[in-house]
C-alpha cells in the first residue's frame, strides 16, 4: 500500500499549495445570479486496474531439498467509464464550491498469469503456465463534494471527495486452472468505496467548463477489507484509477415570470427588474 499512499499524498499537497493563490482573480465557476445554481453535467474517461505487485512468489509443500512454488504475474488493462448528473453551487463556503450527485458506469478488467515451478536444490523445473482474467461491468450512484482554487480568470484546481456504491450487472472470470493450496478472494459484484478527485479546470466558454479529472479510491467500503484502497482479483490485488473529463453544463438564469407586455411602468406587485415582489 506504500504507492497509493504515495500518490495521494502527493495530490493533496498540490491541492493545498493551490490554496490562496491569486484569489483576486475571477471566478470561473457560473455566478448567481446570472446562472442558474444547478445544471446537468457527464464525464468521459477510462479506468486503469494498477497492480500493486507486478510478480509475487507463493512456496507450497517443502520436501528435504524440494520445494513447489507457483509465481504470480499482474497486468491491468484499460476500461470505459462514464458518469453523469445534476450538480449545484454552493455559494456560502470558500472551499466548497458545488456537490453533484448521478449515475456512473465503468468497467473494470485485468489478467494474472502464473507459473508452477519444482525447485530441486535452487535449480527449477517449470511444469505448468496458466492465466486467469476478469471483467466487471458496474453500474452504480455517487455523490461528490467538491471544491475549487482560482489560478486565473479562466483555470482553477478543483479537488473533492467521493462516495459511490455500484453493482456489477455483467461479471466475467476464465481459469486455465486455479492455483490449488492458495486462497482466492475475488472482488464481490457489490462495491462501495470513498474516492478522492483532483482536477485541473478551465472555462472553455459561457455556457460550458471542462475539468480533465484523476479519481483515486482511498477506502473501500464494501466488500471491507480493513481500510484498504485496493481491491482483489484471484490471488492479486489491484487499484483501480480513474481518468476522466468533466464537463460542466452552465445554464443561463432565465426570468420565470414577467409583467404583463402591455403595461404602462412598472406594474404593481412587481420590481423594476421584472422580478415579483416578496409578501
Amino acid at each position: 500500500m506504500k504507492a497509493p499512499v504515495l500518490l495521494l499524498a502527493i495530490l493533496l499537497c498540490i491541492s493545498g499549495f493551490s490554496q490562496g493563490y491569486n484569489r483576486k482573480n475571477k471566478d470561473a465557476f457560473p455566478q448567481q445570479p446570472r446562472y442558474e445554481k444547478n445544471f446537468w453535467y457527464f464525464d468521459l474517461g477510462g479506468n486503469y486496474t494498477l497492480p500493486l505487485v507486478n510478480k509475487k512468489e507463493i512456496d507450497g509443500t517443502v520436501v528435504a531439498d524440494t520445494l513447489y512454488r507457483t509465481q504470480l504475474f499482474q497486468k491491468g488493462k484499460v476500461g470505459a467509464y462514464l458518469q453523469f448528473g445534476r450538480y449545484h453551487i454552493i455559494n456560502k463556503y470558500y472551499f466548497f464550491r458545488y456537490w453533484n450527485y448521478g449515475l456512473s458506469y465503468r468497467l473494470l478488467k485485468g489478467r494474472e498469469t502464473y507459473k508452477h515451478q519444482l525447485i530441486i536444490a535452487n535449480n527449477p523445473i517449470e511444469l505448468m503456465t496458466g492465466e486467469n482474467t476478469f471483467s466487471d461491468h458496474y453500474l452504480g450512484m455517487h455523490v461528490e463534494l467538491n471544491g475549487r482554487n482560482k489560478l486565473t480568470d479562466n483555470t482553477f484546481v478543483s479537488h473533492g471527495f467521493g462516495l459511490n456504491a455500484s453493482y456489477a450487472i455483467i461479471s466475467k472470470r476464465t481459469y486455465t486452472q486455479s492455483v490449488k493450496g492458495i486462497e482466492e478472494k475475488t472482488q464481490s459484484k457489490i462495491h462501495g468505496y470513498l474516492y478522492y478527485k483532483l482536477g485541473w479546470g478551465i472555462r472553455a466558454n459561457k455556457k460550458l467548463l471542462v475539468i480533465p479529472t484523476i479519481e483515486v479510491p482511498i477506502m473501500n467500503l464494501y466488500s471491507w477489507n480493513g481500510a484498504r484502497a485496493d481491491i482483489p482479483y484471484f490471488k492479486s490485488n489491484y487499484w483501480p484509477l480513474t481518468f476522466s473529463v468533466r464537463f460542466i453544463l452552465c445554464q443561463p438564469y432565465r426570468q420565470k415570470t414577467c409583467p404583463p407586455v402591455d403595461a404602462i411602468g412598472v406594474p404593481e406587485g412587481y420590481n423594476e427588474d421584472g422580478s415579483k415582489k416578496s409578501k
